[in-house]
């Protein structure tokens, strides 16, 4: 085996215990809870000897991973081979012990303690080289980070909070699925919107979500939610500036600014996931009956300690002064948009899907709006955002029965 090969067994290695971590699908209460369990336990490395590592260990090598790739996680054949390290493994492992019990402690103060306590030698190591270490490893002290506050907004419809769990795994057709869980909550009266469990984790699912708390709650001022795709793409952006919402992305990494909607996800799990049998369930639908009957039982009509009512009261307080859209205009506003070129027999296609378009626009481009959940029908738009046509899936079959004109060549000309 080469030794690059063996460089990215180790990479590979190094990754398999942080996947989780980069992924968001572990199931422990906090990154840092996470990396301690994973800390917790013994490995095979990919040399075959039983190792543990540190949780500052495993925590470095993921903000490596984030910051520089997989190549991060690689061994690296060292210029100084024979001679003996400057930072030993265990300096370089209480180096990030003391960045995490003082965030803002100066390379010099570290130098001390790091000497103080044993863990270099002052006579082999130099201030200059631990300097140089936490400059390369993004290490150096910052000034303090700006605390994130709690908030709650004054009226209902200020704001909304959403975002997606893992949801059961049910059997269906014979298989084990995975199912996740989108909700809708606002933050003023802690109502749930809407509360759906889909197949998966995207942006279309998010969205059908999206349009029925809208048709059920009216329009929020504010999105808030996380940074990940089914929440942070242009058509999402495209329905917001339709309705007039400001869309809000929280920072990274900082989970608690979305608290609310995450206190409304543990209640769920504790009051209604962890506790069903799901060997009996089939079908989302029946995940989605339960849901809403564990949630008008045990929360929308329940008291809320933080706000002193029922959230379904609180919500109610500020009715009149929600904003509402008429059925029959809802869907245009959460459309999905393209452009697509007309062919010569008066067909577009998209989303695996064609499509019949009047005659007149063969060969040109037209401005399609279609809803991703329902291929049945969609639209062409002008440049000015008008509805020009209606347009339906082709059906090869009735076309064939159309009658054509013919022309009888025995009879000579035309």
């Amino acid at each position: 085996m080469t030794e690059e090969e063996k460089r990215q067994k180790m990479a590979l290695f190094r990754y398999s215990l942080i996947a989780a971590a980069v992924s968001g699908t572990f199931e422990a209460p906090s990154l840092a809870q996470h990396l301690r369990n994973v800390a917790g336990k013994t490995y095979l490395d990919p040399d075959g000897k039983t190792v543990r590592f540190t949780f500052y260990t495993l925590e470095r090598w993921y903000y490596d991973y984030r910051k520089f790739g997989l190549d991060a996680l690689a061994s690296k054949q060292r210029s100084d081979m024979g001679k003996p390290r400057a930072l030993p493994a265990a300096a370089i492992d209480q180096i990030y012990v003391l960045k995490d019990k003082f965030p803002y402690i100066t390379g010099k103060a570290m130098y001390k303690k790091l000497v103080e306590d044993g863990f270099i030698n002052a006579s082999q190591t130099s201030l200059s080289t631990l300097h140089r270490y936490l400059r390369n490893n993004g290490l150096k002290s910052k000034a303090p980070v700006e605390v994130v506050k709690a908030f709650e907004m004054e009226r209902s419809n200020d704001c909304w909070q959403a975002d997606t769990t893992r949801g059961p795994k049910i059997k269906m057709d014979g298989k084990t699925v995975q199912t996740y869980v989108i909700a809708f909550l606002d933050d003023a009266s802690r109502m749930a919107l809407h509360v759906q469990s889909y197949m998966a984790d995207n942006a279309v699912n998010m969205q059908d979500c999206f349009k029925k708390a809208v048709a059920k709650g009216g329009v929020p001022k504010r999105l808030f939610c996380d940074n990940g795709g089914p929440y942070d793409n242009m058509q999402l952006r495209m329905i917001c500036a339709s309705l007039g919402i400001t869309l809000i992305h929280a920072k990274p990494y900082s989970g608690k600014s979305k608290g609310k909607v995450e206190r409304h996800f543990r209640t769920i799990k504790d009051g209604w996931m962890h506790c069903t049998d799901w060997n009996t369930f089939s079908s989302l639908e029946e995940i989605d009956v339960s849901l809403a009957n564990f949630l008008s039982s045990q929360y929308t009509n329940r008291k809320h300690s933080s706000i002193g009512v029922t959230p379904k009261e609180r919500f109610l307080q500020d009715y009149e002064r929600i904003r509402f859209i008429p059925a029959e205009e809802l869907d245009l506003h959460f459309l999905h948009r393209r452009e697509s070129r007309v062919s010569s027999t008066a067909i577009v296609k998209f989303s695996k899907m064609e499509y019949e378009v009047p005659q007149q626009y063969i060969g040109s481009k037209v401005k399609i709006r279609y809803l991703p959940t329902d291929p049945s029908k969609a639209f062409i738009f002008s440049d000015v955002g008008r509805l020009l046509h209606t347009i339906y899936p082709v059906r090869k079959v009735d076309n064939a029965k159309i009658k054509r004109n013919t022309i009888d060549y025995t009879k000579g000309g035309v």
